[in-house]
């Protein structure tokens, strides 16, 4: 009998993955028509958020390819890719996308993931209209705060939480890539850092998987921190 704890489950909508998932093991399964390389990079650089706070082999994830071209979509396609994560539905589920308008079949799917146990954790603009199914009860709304670091998110008034809004760099084969929360510049030909709410939403979602897994997270320390701050 194996001792190792079972993988979390966690439901992932975004762009792909790298051309190595097959061999890490964790994509339960994909929805891509066209395959699940990312094109685009955002889903790439999500999963290596999350990887910032425990191994990804750690989950069991189902990810739906929503993102082929270009990071929008409208409120069907979205609630085609809750359906398609509520037929088998995951412990945690990631949107790091938002929508301005509160669209009824997009509810509807929220609210099933909701009643069959799904936590979904989605990305909240901090300035701004609402931003949905973020806006919706229930559903943990997630900022991104000027010069927070990687490490627990915090709770403000307001009920949302506040997370780190960069993006985790994808690990070089020469070590842990730059990030801007580091001190001193980045190596020459680093490129451009991605950041915002979708981001803050992975950090904050990384944090609790890796409690919820019995990693140990270590925040990172402010001394020396970088001063680089974005609002997501």
């Amino acid at each position: 009998m194996s001792l190792r704890p079972r993988p979390l489950s966690l439901g992932l909508i975004d762009s792909g993955t790298g051309p190595d998932t097959a061999a890490t093991g964790w994509l339960a399964r994909c929805h891509a028509p066209g395959g699940c390389e990312d094109r685009l990079g955002h889903g790439r650089a999500i999963l290596a958020t999350l990887g910032h706070y425990l191994p990804l082999q750690r989950l069991e994830i189902a990810l739906y390819k929503l993102f082929e071209e270009r990071l929008t979509c409208d409120a069907d396609s979205l609630a085609t890719a809750l359906e398609w994560q509520a037929e088998r539905p995951p412990a945690w589920l990631l949107c790091s996308l938002g929508l301005p308008r509160a669209d009824a079949r997009l509810r509807a799917a929220v609210e099933r993931l909701q009643a069959a146990g799904t936590r979904i954790v989605a990305a909240s603009p901090r300035f701004g209209a609402p931003a949905y199914p973020a806006a919706w009860p229930s559903v943990v709304a997630v900022s991104g705060a000027a010069g927070q670091l990687p490490g627990p998110p915090r709770q403000g008034p307001d009920g949302r939480w506040y997370a780190c809004v960069w993006a985790a760099e994808e690990t070089r084969p020469e070590g842990t890539a730059w990030q801007p929360w580091m001190s001193g510049p980045p190596p020459l030909g680093t490129p451009p850092p991605l950041g915002g709410a979708s981001f803050a939403a992975a950090h904050a979602l990384g944090y609790w998987l890796a409690e919820s897994a019995g990693e140990s997270v270590v925040a990172v320390s402010t001394a020396g921190a970088g001063s680089a701050g974005q609002s997501g």
